[in-house]
């Protein structure tokens, strides 16, 4: 369980994310995770990365942030049995977290306030504990010891695997923008028709839904919404 302690300027994935819920006096539940995306999403941005050890933990939690959120603003969106699993261990682990993270904190207020034992170290001066038998030899032991190394598994050597290169928001972005501008009114869905897979176009909805949010936020696009679940049109902020 990849859980991390505060170090100097670092912060721990679930340290933040935790943080971030208490400050709002919340508990762990996925619409309170998902009411936090956006400022999790906002410290990841602000940190400078070159002081961190390794920042691929943080990554893992705000993807599954972001995927929580797509569900809870996209109409029809449904886990799969994975990304299920994926969310529950996110509230479990966070969960998990907050006990030990009070328990640390209870620990460290009564350290040493009230030691039961306080006496310093003794040597043992009496006789040897343990003395071998006789018929422990040298070759005994070096037997033993061959036997026991015979018995370890080779472990086997791992697997490179290509890590699938992550949809940067910063360029989903600036293709969204782009293409509004040059075709002045596109829809979400035609935005995933390039897709192979449903696993694909879900992604390629997900990343440029939130593009799509940003860019409304900053009042550089207009959308409409023509019927309930319906398609969404996006149009320059010009286009009536």
């Amino acid at each position: 369980m990849e859980f991390t302690l505060k170090l100097e300027r670092y912060e721990g994935p679930y340290t933040k994310l935790l943080e971030l819920i208490e400050q709002k006096k919340l508990s762990i539940t996925e619409i309170s995770l998902v009411s936090v995306a956006d400022d999790y999403i906002a410290y990841i941005k602000s940190i400078e990365q070159k002081n961190l050890i390794d920042i691929s933990q943080f990554i893992v939690v705000a993807s599954t942030l972001i995927l929580m959120k797509a569900k809870s603003l996209l109409p029809g969106v449904v886990y799969t049995e994975e990304e299920e699993k994926q969310v529950h261990d996110l509230e479990y682990k966070l969960e998990l977290y907050a006990i030990l993270a009070g328990a640390c904190s209870q620990v460290h207020s009564v350290y040493m306030k009230r030691p039961l034992y306080n006496r310093e170290h003794i040597k043992y001066k009496g006789k040897p504990i343990f003395t071998p038998d006789d018929k422990v030899t040298g070759t005994m032991l070096q037997s033993i010891a061959s036997l026991t190394l015979a018995s370890f598994v080779v472990p086997k050597q791992l697997v490179k695997v290509a890590v699938e290169q992550a949809l940067r928001i910063e360029n989903v972005i600036e293709k969204l923008l782009d293409r509004v501008r040059k075709m002045q009114s596109v829809t979400l869905q035609s935005l995933a028709d390039g897709a192979k897979t449903i696993e694909e176009r879900k992604k390629l909805l997900i990343v440029n839904f939130i593009a799509m949010l940003e860019l409304l936020r900053a009042g550089s696009i207009n959308v409409e919404q023509h019927e309930d679940r319906g398609d969404i049109h996006i149009l320059e902020t010009s286009t009536s």
